[in-house]
């Protein structure tokens, strides 16, 4: 019969963090959506957002792809 200390051992691995396998690269390009307080990105692989508070709304995206914030 297998202790603890021993089912921990063969369940755990050893991970190098400096040679991660996975690397996030954003879009050049954001799609930005409103969800509260936030502005979150729809179109990278890695969900992001920002925060911009209650007192603003976004009310659409310049030709560079940058919110346009409005207060409310």
């Amino acid at each position: 019969m297998k202790t603890n200390e021993e089912e921990n051992e063969q369940e755990s691995e050893v991970l190098d963090f400096t040679q991660p396998t996975f690397t996030f690269k954003p879009n050049e390009a954001h799609e930005w959506r409103q969800q509260g307080p936030y502005l979150v990105c729809k179109s990278c692989e890695l969900s992001h957002a920002t925060y911009i508070g209650m007192d603003k709304i976004l009310v659409g995206l310049d030709e560079k792809g940058k919110p346009i914030l409005k207060k409310r």
